[in-house]
C-alpha cells in the first residue's frame, strides 16, 4: 500500500455506509475508491483528500499546515457545490464527512472511458460523435454557471463517457462560485487549470469568469472537431506564449468535416478577450442544431461508447437515481412511479403560494420532482409543464435565480411545442425571465439582447399575447436600467 492510500484498506467501511472496495483514482492531491453502498447496495465513487502527497512533503511544516487547511477548506467546498448541481452529467453528491481525520466526498460513480482516452482510440471523430459529446459537455457546463459556478479546469481527462454514452464533467475540485464574499482557496502564485486548456486570463492570474470556463471548453471542442489541440508545441514557441499571444487557426483546416458554424464558433471561444467568447447559452444556441436527433442512425464506425447514443435514443437513457429520496411532504415521492394525483395537489398547493406571494417548500419540492416528471411522463404531458412552470416562478420570486433560471430553460426549450402564436409568446416570456434571473450573474448584455428580441416578437403577436410579452419585458427592461446605474448592485 502507497503513501496515498495510507489508512484506507480494502473493506473499511466509511461513514457506516460505504464499503471500500477498489482504487480507481489517484492524484496529487486526492484519492478515488469504488466503494457499495451497504443501504442500496449500489456502487459509489468515495474521494478522500491525501495529506501525504509528494508535493506537501517537500514543504516546510508551517507551508504544509497552511496549504491542508486550504486543500480542507476546498474540499468542503467541492462537497458544497456538488450538492447544489443537479445535472444528468455532473456526479450528484450522496454524502461528505471525515474518515480517520479525513474528509471524504461520496459520489455517484460513473464509470467508462475519460475523453482524452477515447480521442487517443477513435480521433479522427465522425462529426456526429463530435459534436454529441460537445453538446453533452456543454450543457453540464450550462448547469453549473447557472448557480454561477467556474469549473476552472476543464479539460478531456475531466470529462467521463459512461457505457451508456453520457457524459460527465468530473473533478469540481478547484471549481468556484462566483459572486461577492466568495473566500479565495488558493496560494497566491499558484495557478489553477492545466496546461494547454487555461484561459488567458488564468495564466495571468487574473479573477476568472464563467468566460474562462468556455475557453478551456473551447480547447476541448477543437480537439473534438479537428483531431488535435489549437496550439502545439513547435520548437519555437511555447503553449503559454501560443495561449497569450497566437490566434488559433480554423478546425476546419484540418478535418473537411466541420462545419463554417462550428469553425466561428470555436475560433469565438478562443478569444483572448473574455468579453468577445460567447456564453455558454450562445454555445449551445449553434451546437443544438448539429447534435443527433431522436431516430438518426448510427455513425459509421460507431465507437464504443457511443456518446450519439443518449440524444438517439432519449427513451434509453439510464434514469439517474439518488441512493436517498429526498424528504418530502407527498407520498408520491417514495413510489416506484409519481402519482399524478398526488403531484396534481402539489402544484394547487404552489399555485396558491404563489398567488399570495409567499412560495414556500411545496415550490421547492416541485423542483426536486421536475426532471422525475419529465422522464417518466414525457415532454408533451400538461402536467409536467404545470410542475416545470410554477417551480420556476416559485424559485424565482424566492430569489434562487440559478434554479429557476435552469427550469425557465427547460421549459423554453424542451416543454414547448409548436410555433404558432401563444407558442412565440410563450417562449419570450420564458427567455425573459430566464434572462433576468442571469441578471444575478451579471450577463447584462445578454439581456439587452433578449429584452430587444422580445420586443420584435411581440410585435407581430395579436394583442393579449402582445400585450403579455411587453408586461414581462418592461420589468426586465427596468431591472436591467436600475444595474446599470447602480454598478454594485450588476456585480453582486
Amino acid at each position: 500500500m502507497d503513501a496515498g492510500s495510507q489508512g484506507m484498506r480494502k473493506g473499511g467501511v466509511v461513514g457506516g455506509r460505504y464499503r471500500l472496495a477498489e482504487l480507481i483514482g489517484k492524484g496529487g492531491m486526492a484519492q478515488v475508491w469504488r466503494a457499495t453502498d451497504l443501504v442500496t447496495g449500489q456502487d459509489a465513487a468515495v474521494k478522500f483528500l491525501r495529506p501525504d502527497s509528494e508535493d506537501l512533503q517537500q514543504l516546510d511544516t508551517h507551508e504544509r499546515l497552511a496549504e491542508l487547511d486550504m486543500l480542507r477548506a476546498r474540499f468542503r467546498r467541492e462537497g458544497i457545490l456538488l450538492g447544489r448541481l443537479n445535472h444528468p452529467g455532473i456526479p450528484e453528491l450522496y454524502d461528505q464527512g471525515s474518515h480517520q481525520s479525513l474528509p471524504y466526498l461520496a459520489m455517484r460513480l460513473v464509470t467508462g472511458v475519460t475523453l482524452h482516452k477515447f480521442l487517443g482510440r477513435h480521433a479522427p471523430l465522425p462529426l456526429s460523435v463530435a459534436v454529441a459529446v460537445a453538446v453533452q459537455t456543454a450543457d453540464a457546463l450550462a448547469c453549473a454557471h447557472t448557480l454561477p459556478v467556474v469549473h476552472r479546469d476543464l479539460k478531456p481527462q475531466n470529462l467521463m463517457i459512461s457505457e451508456e454514452g453520457v457524459v460527465a464533467l468530473l473533478d469540481f475540485g478547484i471549481a468556484k462560485p462566483l459572486g461577492m464574499g466568495v473566500t479565495q482557496y488558493t496560494r497566491h502564485g499558484s495557478t489553477l487549470g492545466s496546461r494547454g486548456y487555461q484561459a488567458p486570463e488564468q495564466i495571468l492570474e487574473k479573477e476568472p469568469t464563467t468566460r474562462t470556463d468556455i475557453y478551456s471548453f473551447g480547447c476541448v471542442c477543437y480537439e473534438l472537431f479537428a483531431g488535435r489541440p489549437p496550439f502545439v508545441m513547435d520548437g519555437t514557441k511555447g503553449l503559454i506564449e501560443q495561449h497569450l499571444h497566437e490566434d488559433a487557426l480554423p478546425p476546419s483546416l484540418y478535418s473537411a468535416a466541420v462545419p463554417e458554424a462550428l469553425d466561428q464558433l470555436v475560433l469565438d471561444m478562443l478569444a483572448k478577450d473574455p468579453e468577445e467568447r460567447p456564453t455558454i447559452d450562445e454555445v449551445l444556441e449553434v451546437l443544438r442544431p448539429l447534435a443527433p436527433r431522436p431516430g438518426d442512425p448510427e455513425p459509421r464506425p460507431r465507437p464504443h461508447p457511443d456518446p450519439t447514443a443518449p440524444l438517439r435514443h432519449p427513451q434509453d437513457r439510464p434514469a439517474e437515481r439518488r441512493p436517498q429520496a429526498p424528504a418530502a411532504s407527498a407520498s408520491c415521492v417514495g413510489e416506484e412511479w409519481l402519482d399524478v394525483r398526488a403531484i396534481e395537489q402539489l402544484c394547487d398547493k404552489a399555485e396558491q403560494e404563489i398567488q399570495e406571494g409567499d412560495p414556500d417548500e411545496t415550490v421547492r419540492h416541485l423542483a426536486e420532482l421536475a426532471d422525475r416528471a419529465r422522464a417518466e411522463w414525457g415532454s408533451r404531458r400538461p402536467l409536467v409543464r404545470r410542475i416545470w412552470e410554477l417551480a420556476a416562478e416559485g424559485l424565482r420570486l424566492t430569489g434562487d435565480c440559478g434554479g429557476a433560471a435552469r427550469l425557465y430553460q427547460g421549459i423554453a426549450e424542451e416543454l414547448v411545442h409548436g410555433d404558432g402564436p401563444q407558442e412565440r409568446a410563450d417562449r419570450a416570456v420564458l427567455r425573459l425571465r430566464l434572462a433576468e434571473c442571469r441578471l444575478a450573474f451579471g450577463e447584462i448584455e445578454a439581456a439587452i439582447r433578449v429584452i430587444e428580441e422580445s420586443g420584435h416578437i411581440a410585435a407581430g403577436l395579436p394583442g393579449l399575447l402582445a400585450a403579455r410579452v411587453e408586461e414581462v419585458r418592461r420589468e426586465v427592461d427596468l431591472d436591467v436600467t436600475e444595474r446599470l446605474a447602480d454598478p454594485g448592485a450588476a456585480q453582486a
